[in-house]
């Protein structure tokens, strides 16, 4: 703990906590470390009620470690300058601990929103007066989390024949950004999302011309067939990958970072249950 954290930005707070770490003994590898955390701002940063909570992940260290710090003046967030917080906490881990690391965050999200532990943590002058206010003792570890527990269950979805004008409307209606496509027993057979949306709806599309300028050009409909009467089989990304509700948080949310994917359709018995989202967990790591 770090308190008073008398620093100028958050950018120098996650500084100044990492060294802490550091100089504690949780790492052999300092330098590494030092070099992972310069990507993390301002992207992993978690704005939970009163304070920011810097988060990620490195091999340089073997097991969960945080670090808290008081600032005397509120700091502001790097990309929404309007939000400000004293409070700062630092949570790293190593890649094989998903699971820690996701309830860590989620725990401490969910105490530093409560007002009272906010008030006990700005009128703490040092670290043995947060330790002894005992502001931090509600902080509860949640169970084993299931993919279950947080998707949002949804028949909502499309059937192969639909066509992409229709589809079109369901997503802007819904105001969602994709939609399964599913079978008449409820398998899914695929995605249609805003890429397939733009990629043929978009009635002009940009091309270089010989002259290096860029000039829109329109799409000729001669002997050609209106893109918003195509069925979805037609133009749906097939590669789709599902998760069963059974499968744990832990484990989607690594996939969705190591494969760069933002949702899943969730199956029970082969057949559609529901719909997970970066966004789901985000949300529930935040207790709202």
């Amino acid at each position: 703990m770090l308190v008073p954290l008398d620093v100028e930005s958050l950018r120098d707070a996650a500084e100044a906590l990492l060294e802490a770490l550091i100089a504690s003994g949780v790492t052999e590898e300092p330098d590494k470390l030092r070099e992972r955390l310069g990507g993390v701002l301002p992207r992993d940063v978690i704005a939970a009620g009163q304070a920011f909570i810097l988060h990620f992940r490195s091999d340089a260290l073997s097991a969960l470690a945080a670090a808290l710090g008081i600032a005397p003046r509120p700091l502001s967030g790097e990309q929404d300058r309007s939000k400000e917080a004293r409070i700062i906490l630092l949570i790293v881990a190593p890649p094989g601990e998903t699971s820690s690391y996701l309830q860590a965050v989620s725990a401490f999200g969910r105490v530093l929103s409560r007002e009272a532990v906010v008030s006990a943590l700005h009128s703490a002058q040092s670290a043995e007066e947060v330790v002894q206010a005992d502001a931090l003792a509600d902080i509860r570890m949640p169970g084993y989390l299931s993919v279950r527990d947080v998707m949002v269950a949804s028949s909502l979805s499309v059937r192969p024949e639909t066509t992409l004008g229709d589809a079109a409307e369901m997503m802007l209606a819904s105001n969602v950004r994709a939609l399964p496509v599913v079978s008449e027993t409820g398998e899914v057979l695929g995605m249609v999302s805003h890429r397939e949306l733009l990629r043929y709806l978009l009635p002009m599309y940009v091309k270089r011309a010989s002259s290096g300028e860029f000039r829109a050009v329109r799409r000729s409909s001669e002997g050609g067939t209106d893109p918003r009467k195509l069925p979805v089989r037609e133009v749906m990304d097939r590669s789709v990958l599902c998760v069963s509700e059974d499968q744990t948080l832990a484990d989607i949310a690594t996939t969705m970072i190591s494969r760069n994917v933002d949702r899943f359709p969730v199956v029970r018995e082969g057949k559609l249950a529901g719909f997970l989202t970066r966004s789901d967990i985000v949300r529930r790591l935040l207790g709202k």
